[in-house]
């Protein structure tokens, strides 16, 4: 049982590394506290989804006039490219996209399709 359990662990590491690498590739770097004291300035962290559940993208200051600033806007934007669901949840400090991957292609789908039609 223990296995299943580590194997989903892992690869929710992975996919959480995947995101900062997604983001970061498109202008976005790792949150910096003593920066991003007074307003937002691109960085963003990401938390490990847990038992199957979206992973956390944050970093993001609240805004009662729910103006997001640019590069959360870029971020979120960037990940909806890349096939993930993307969804604006508010903390008590601030807001966070809950982003959950793309569902799996079953393999081998794109060779059934190209002899079928």
């Amino acid at each position: 049982m223990g296995g299943t359990a580590d194997q989903q662990r892992r690869d929710a590491e992975r996919e959480a590394e995947r995101i900062r690498s997604l983001l970061r590739q498109h202008g976005g770097r790792d949150y910096d506290p003593s920066r991003e004291e007074d307003h937002y300035e691109g960085g963003f962290e990401v938390s490990v989804g847990k038992s199957g559940g979206p992973h956390s993208v944050g970093g993001f200051h609240i805004d009662p006039l729910r103006v997001w600033p640019p590069k959360m806007r870029q971020h979120a934007e960037t990940l909806t490219a890349h096939g993930y669901q993307v969804e604006v949840r508010d903390y008590f400090d601030g807001e966070i996209l809950a982003v959950t991957p793309p569902a799996p292609r079953p393999r081998g789908a794109w060779l059934r399709k190209l002899f079928r039609g």
